[in-house]
């Protein structure tokens, strides 16, 4: 077999590869499997539920590195994340700039609604990165300066709490369980 011939099998072979990725394959669509981001596009932009899965993803994000930072800080991980006080002596909690942007969120959503979009979608991901930005510090509303002691848990709770309901209830059951099902029976 010469080069010409061996180049264009493999040609052939990367075409039909790029095509069976793309879904773009001669296969039926009754037994192809959907990808992630046609799910997406089914369940949730198709359902309205788009808003509410950014708020989700932005919330789980934020905290998980809202939560490495702060323990960085405690426990000196990151040389460069050490003293959390201005020279004043002033420490502001990160629950602080939650609430601001929860504000701003909240005024901009209802003064200037808008159902889907390039704002729409910036708006739900300030709103998830505030909640997570406040509910990190949950603890500190009841009880002044109990981050680190037994009590600072009832900010892991609430934020638990508040994660699993944006995920479930706010995306939705069906995205989820369209997923699973095309990704058990491979």
């Amino acid at each position: 077999m010469g080069s010409g011939a061996r180049i264009r099998l493999v040609m052939i072979g990367w075409r039909d590869m790029i095509e069976r990725i793309a879904g773009d394959s001669e296969q039926s669509a009754a037994t192809r499997h959907a990808t992630v981001a046609e799910h997406y596009r089914r369940h949730i932009r198709g359902n309205g539920r788009e808003a509410r899965f950014l708020i989700a993803l932005a919330f789980l994000i934020t905290f998980g590195i809202v939560r490495f930072i702060t323990y960085s800080i405690r426990y000196h991980w990151l040389p460069f994340l050490h003293d959390t006080q201005t020279k004043s002596g002033l420490h502001i909690h990160h629950f602080v700039y939650g609430i601001i942007i929860l504000l701003a969120v909240g005024y901009f959503s209802l003064a200037f609604p808008e159902q889907r979009g390039k704002r729409l979608i910036l708006l739900a991901l300030l709103y998830g990165v505030g909640a997570a930005l406040t509910l990190d510090e949950f603890a500190l509303w009841l009880n002044l300066d109990v981050y680190w002691a037994k009590q600072g848990r009832e900010s892991l709770d609430a934020a638990a709490i508040v994660a699993t309901l944006f995920v479930l209830v706010g995306t939705g059951a069906p995205f989820w369980a369209a997923l699973w099902r095309d990704r058990t029976h491979r």
